[in-house]
């Protein structure tokens, strides 16, 4: 199977921070709004919170891995442009 090309990797990579970030976005608020309704932290209200650390550490992942690919694209131009 061939290896995506770096702007597919990138696109992919966006897709999943932008997910991340949505998903932690929405647990958060989940969370945030049963505690402030007065719903104790535990169960289901800690495992909502749990899985929106999870959601960020997600989109953290992707974007350092968005990093490395940038890194790789611009060493790539830079060798192309070398004579």
């Amino acid at each position: 199977m061939a290896t995506p090309t770096l702007k597919q990797q990138k696109t992919f990579a966006v897709i999943r921070i932008v997910g991340g970030f949505t998903a932690a976005l929405v647990l958060g608020y989940s969370c945030v709004a049963n505690v402030l309704a007065g719903q104790p932290v535990e169960g289901p209200v800690l495992l909502t919170g749990i899985m929106t650390l999870v959601a960020l550490g997600y989109s953290a992942f992707y974007t350092r891995s968005l990093s490395r690919i940038a890194e790789a694209e611009n060493s790539a131009k830079s060798t192309a442009q070398k004579p």
